[in-house]
């Protein structure tokens, strides 16, 4: 379980995110359901990363092209975080 300080580390990386990057949370929630997804089917991955690269969170060059778990970790962390940032109203929808 995710201590305290890690929740208030991950909250940090979705408001950067949102701010720093120009994605709205919507868009964070999607990409964090497409990491789901491709945890369950794998030939899910290169829409997820297409989907990375469209949103302008990732440089094609800089994606390796074998599953890189640790990317789709962060990302479902995100848009689980997001919806419930929204949902105790710590974000607007």
């Amino acid at each position: 379980m995710a201590t305290s300080q890690e929740v208030m580390q991950v909250k940090q990386m979705v408001r950067e995110a949102m701010q720093e990057e120009g994605v709205s949370a919507d868009t964070l929630i999607r990409l964090g359901q497409m990491a789901e997804a491709v945890l369950k089917d794998k030939s899910l991955y290169p829409q997820f990363i297409q989907a990375i690269i469209d949103n302008d969170l990732a440089e094609e060059e800089d994606i390796s092209t074998e599953i890189d778990y640790e990317l789709i970790g962060v990302f479902a962390t995100l848009g689980e975080m997001t919806r419930q940032m929204i949902a105790s109203g710590e974000l607007g929808a």
